[in-house]
């Protein structure tokens, strides 16, 4: 193996283990989450304070550590492997990793701050940096959203407007949360590094970041808004998936802050945390619905050899197991035909299987890939046994309408053709 080749190899790993990475910490945070979630713990930003065994933090957990890293890194890793608009790979799987991070060090901060009776190593410092890793989800979210689907903002001047209204959101609150003390978002843990602050200096970056938060997500679904427009075809279909979810991001966030700050409602906790959830369903569909990236293939080829892989596992254990109940166990423990046998029939049922999910996922999941592959054999056989031309003309035009589906169809002969017949 060349180094070349070891490069390739490497880059097409290195999705894989950012998903893994992304779920390890995000899962790690929900086992913390569960030995942390009778700790009293101070209100912070999701949490009214007290004990966190309720309906609100089991969301907020699960939606941080599992659903959020899942999806996006999914996302990441399935369009990375297409290396189509890799910049939409990276953000995603960026995504992934936030989200898991932020899950992992604002339990691993209570747990060392409150839950146990001495500190654990770093409490304080995952603490403050958790602080404000909320504020680069935001941004990531809001900047793929701006750039999606192919990776380009719809001009130099949205790209102007779009990073500037970010750096006014993100720069500030960063600032902001990085001196105050007790920390707002890490239910005030104690500062590492300040233990005060300008009161009138924090207020007006908090008075311009908020602001400047909303005023994001309001340019950017207006970016949204005129991409789906201009759109046609298929790719209008996908931005109308991805508006709606933006949309409903808008929406979840702005109702939630007025739920939370004004009326003191739990629900908006909830909505604001979880709005991240609507845009990411809103490209799930555009890449599961309207081939986004002809991402389709990739999910065919998951779909088969996660099944595939299922079915041969169950077969090697459960012939084990039969043959073993046929068999004394004394015998059977000790005898390695046993394992020769069962990775035998595992090996001769692979392709048989393969063939069978194969058609049963086309017919399920890709019913038009299935429908066109059966009208290309039925043509197939046609042509193999039909010799009039009119007929065979006929039957390729029925098929090139099935399959290719275009607006209009002209069959053209050489002329020359009859000519050398002859």
């Amino acid at each position: 193996m060349n180094s070349k080749t070891k490069i390739e190899n490497t880059v097409r790993l290195w999705p894989t283990v950012g998903l893994f990475t992304a779920l390890v910490l995000g899962m790690t945070g929900c086992v913390l989450f569960y030995l942390n979630r009778e700790t009293a713990v101070p209100a912070a930003w999701g949490t009214t304070g007290g004990a966190r065994n309720n309906f609100v933090s089991w969301f907020n957990a699960l939606q941080l550590g599992l659903i959020v890293p899942l999806l996006a890194g999914l996302f990441g890793n399935l369009i990375l492997r297409r290396r189509i608009v890799p910049q939409m790979g990276v953000l995603f799987l960026s995504l992934s990793l936030v989200a898991g991070s932020m899950n992992f060090m604002s339990e691993y901060a209570i747990l060392g701050a409150y839950t146990r009776v001495t500190p654990l190593p770093g409490t304080f410092i995952i603490a403050w940096a958790n602080n404000f890793v909320w504020i680069l989800l935001f941004f990531l979210a809001l900047y793929m959203l701006a750039i999606f689907p192919n990776g380009r903002f719809l001009s130099p001047r949205w790209r102007s407007l779009v990073i500037g209204l970010l750096c006014l959101f993100a720069v500030p609150l960063t600032i902001a949360s990085i001196i105050e003390t007790p920390l707002s978002s890490a239910f005030q843990i104690a500062n590492p590094f300040f233990s005060s602050y300008p009161e009138g200096f924090y207020n007006l970056l908090f008075n311009i970041g908020i602001p400047g938060m909303f005023l994001s997500i309001v340019v950017v679904l207006l970016a949204v808004l005129l991409r789906y427009r201009r759109s046609q075809g298929r790719e209008r279909q996908q931005m109308k998936w991805l508006f709606a979810g933006v949309a409903l991001m808008a929406l979840a966030v702005g109702t939630g802050f007025v739920l939370s700050f004004e009326l003191d409602i739990a629900a908006g906790d909830i909505m604001v945390n979880g709005s991240m959830l609507g845009a990411l369903s809103g490209i799930g569909v555009a890449l599961v619905r309207h081939q986004l990236y002809d991402i389709d293939i990739i999910i065919r080829r998951t779909l088969l050899y996660t099944a595939v892989s299922a079915t041969v596992a169950g077969v090697y254990l459960g012939s084990i197991l039969l043959l073993q109940a046929m068999f004394s166990s004394a015998v059977a423990a000790q005898s390695p035909l046993l394992i020769v046998v069962s990775t035998l029939i595992s090996a001769a049922l692979f392709s048989p299987l393969r063939r069978r999910l194969q058609t049963l996922i086309d017919r399920r999941f890709f019913r038009q890939k299935y429908d066109a592959q059966q009208v290309l054999a039925g043509f197939a056989r046609a042509a193999r046994d039909e010799v009039e031309i009119e007929t065979l003309t006929a039957e390729m035009l029925t098929v090139i309408q099935a399959t290719i589906q275009p607006t209009h169809i002209l069959l053209w002969f050489d002329p020359r053709a009859d000519d050398r017949d002859h």
